[in-house]
């Protein structure tokens, strides 16, 4: 019961901290940087770049708002229901979907209240995408869940066995069968 209590504080500790964090760095940009004006940030690393995103990651979908505003809703709720029901979990799987959940609800704020969202990381040395500190936490919820999948999560380790126990055994079925040429 503790544990379930422990893990329940981190995730909502997490959760407003990355909302938080992304929402004072969104609201300095738009008081302090004209949009679609660059500010040197980090010389030869990033700049800070006030661009409004329409759609979703990278821009896409700018013309389908609301589909992508139902989607990420549903997404927000499901990760949500999934921490409420999944009363074990690994520390690993609660920080991940807690940074999911974060960048996810922060970038949501953004849609509702101003109807777009607001990017300004800009890498200098790559093109890339302009980006804020709710979709690098998305990112890096994304990464620490395939870092649990593949490290600690035991059914998804035994699925991926099983599946290559039969590709093996089917391989080894193949190399049973003896090829005669036609003649």
């Amino acid at each position: 019961m503790f544990e379930m209590q422990k893990r329940n504080m981190l995730t909502l500790i997490i959760v407003f901290a990355v909302v938080t964090l992304d929402q004072i760095t969104k609201y300095l940009v738009t008081q302090f940087i004209p949009l679609h004006t660059e500010v040197g940030f980090i010389p030869w690393f990033i700049n800070l770049t006030h661009v409004e995103n329409e759609g979703a990651s990278f821009g896409m979908f700018s013309d389908s708002r609301w589909v992508f505003m139902l989607l990420s809703a549903v997404a927000i709720i499901g990760i949500i229901i999934f921490l409420l029901l999944n009363k074990k979990r690994h520390t690993l799987l609660t920080i991940g979907l807690a940074f999911i959940l974060g960048g996810g609800i922060g970038n949501m704020i953004d849609r509702i209240f101003r109807y777009t969202v607001v990017d300004f990381f800009e890498f200098t040395f790559v093109e890339f995408a302009i980006f804020n500190v709710a979709d690098m936490f998305i990112t890096f919820g994304a990464i620490i869940l395939g870092v649990y999948l593949i490290f600690y999560d035991r059914t998804f380790n035994a699925s991926k066995k099983a599946g290559a126990a039969k590709t093996v055994e089917r391989d080894s079925d193949d190399d049973d069968i003896t090829h005669t040429p036609e003649r």
